[in-house]
């Protein structure tokens, strides 16, 4: 079978700027891996009538598309004329906290627009949790499995007993750095200070000054941009060469996810407000738990089973320690058996689109 996939690039083009985050390489990475077939990236501007004459099937692993902020109004005209079977899988809606009413969730045109065409052209729809069903059947849409995220059944070799350091990896969530991000307490920004100030190793994914260190597209006054933005001060560091130090000691970036599970194996553990990032972990045997701070997380922990933890209990900013939860084996054992559960509905999924599953490592 041949299969088109509307995804970012596996990984970003030698040379050029990280423009993704890095975390979107994981669930893209777990579609090829885990269906069967011959499977072409197409990306999300193709020729509809190229595709509907040389495939068989489309794709699209989906990212957390239904909030209010995503421009798709072009993925949707091109969707509409796509004449082939659809398989949308982990699509995910978005909210800034938990307890948001599905029903009540301001969505942007074209989330609304793209909604309504998955549910006329996919016999079922991936979503990534309950919330994300509850808010498709509040805008009509009915043909929806919960599944996950992909990347959760995306099998990575496990190949270390021990790992050969004691210490932790932190994750933090940020899209944006200013002067104000400063001003306003979150835990994200907890994570970067106690990071900084414990020299502590961090994974980048989408924090845009910092990766910009290690993709060679860092500018020419670096340094000025970093001091304006306030990152020093994010690291509690007092100046932008203290800074740049400390992020070329501990800061990593991976586009490969077999790198990235690797440096993971290293270490004894990961913890931070990353989704991907815990699940690739989680997923390369290494202890993981990830604190929720919005919608996403939290729909992902209570489906998956993703080991977790009150933050003020993990992070001790005055202290500038951290720590996994006192029961993190016991989670992790429910994180396994509940993936395995899982991935039979999953594979369900799949096979009921016109699609095969396959793990993507052989049994043990």
């Amino acid at each position: 079978m041949k299969i088109a996939a509307i995804t970012i690039r596996r990984k970003p083009v030698p040379g050029s700027p990280i423009r993704t985050n890095t975390g979107n390489y994981m669930f893209t990475e777990a579609a090829y891996r885990n269906i069967a077939g011959d499977i072409s990236w197409i990306g999300f501007n193709f020729d509809p009538d190229k595709i509907n004459a040389e495939y068989d099937h489309v794709i699209m692993p989906a990212a957390n598309w239904i909030d209010r902020g995503e421009a798709l109004d072009g993925l949707v005209r091109l969707l509409k004329r796509i004449e082939l079977p659809i398989t949308c899988i982990g699509l995910g809606a978005q909210a800034a906290s938990a307890g948001t009413d599905p029903a009540s969730l301001t969505l942007s045109q074209g989330a609304i627009d793209l909604t309504k065409i998955l549910t006329e052209r996919c016999k079922h729809i991936s979503v990534r949790g309950e919330f994300t069903r509850k808010v498709l059947a509040h805008l009509g849409c009915h043909n929806t499995v919960v599944t996950g995220c992909p990347s959760l059944y995306m099998d990575l070799p496990k190949d270390v007993d021990a790992p050969p350091s004691k210490d932790l990896i932190l994750q933090g969530t940020r899209y944006v750095m200013s002067p104000q991000y400063l001003r306003k307490p979150s835990l994200d920004r907890t994570i970067f200070s106690i990071a900084g100030k414990a020299s502590m190793d961090i994974i980048f994914q989408s924090e845009r000054l910092e990766i910009s260190l290690f993709d060679g597209s860092m500018g020419d006054d670096w340094a000025g941009d970093a001091t304006k933005a306030g990152l020093p001060e994010l690291y509690g560091k007092s100046t932008a060469a203290e800074l740049e130090a400390y992020l070329r000691a501990h800061g990593k970036v991976f586009t490969s996810i077999d790198d990235w599970s690797g440096f993971l194996k290293s270490r004894a553990g990961v913890i931070g407000t990353r989704l991907h990032g815990a699940i690739l972990a989680l997923n390369s045997g290494v202890r993981a738990a990830l604190l929720p701070h919005d919608s996403r997380t939290h729909e992902l922990i209570d489906f998956a089973k993703i080991p977790t933890g009150t933050p003020d209990l993990l992070l001790d900013a005055h202290r500038n320690t951290v720590r996994l939860p006192d029961d993190i084996d016991a989670q992790v054992g429910a994180f396994v058996e509940r993936r395995e559960e899982n991935r039979v509905v999953y594979a369900q999924l799949l096979e009921a689109n016109g699609l095969t599953y396959r793990r993507s490592l052989p049994d043990r």
